[in-house]
């Protein structure tokens, strides 16, 4: 069994998409559609991170938006792990600076 404790460092971070030869040029319109990021939609991607670092997470409940611009999204939320403890949690969107979407996730508030 997993327990998680705000002694225990969980942070974490995963490249969620990867340049490839199949870009289109820059002089090109992408037909791919624009994906929306909320502090709800990422919650999926952090439990199946946290889950991957051996973290088991249930549920993130009362997401909460802290920062929201179209490079970063920093939000918080409460946490229920499997052991039945809660804590609050912090995790974010962002891109890097090849523009690759990154989550991260940490008990502590990240800069």
């Amino acid at each position: 069994m997993i327990v998680m404790t705000r002694y225990l460092p969980i942070t974490s971070m995963i490249l969620l998409s990867a340049c490839g030869l199949d870009e289109p040029a820059d002089n090109l319109a992408s037909t791919e559609p624009v994906e929306v990021r909320t502090c709800e939609s990422i919650r999926d991607d952090v439990i199946r991170i946290a889950g991957q670092n051996g973290v088991n997470i249930v549920k993130i409940y009362e997401p909460q938006t802290l920062v929201d611009t179209p490079d970063k999204l920093d939000c918080s939320g409460r946490v229920l792990v499997s052991s039945g403890q809660e804590a609050k949690l912090y995790y974010r969107s962002f891109k890097d600076a090849d523009g690759d979407r990154l989550v991260q996730y940490s008990e502590q508030k990240m800069d």
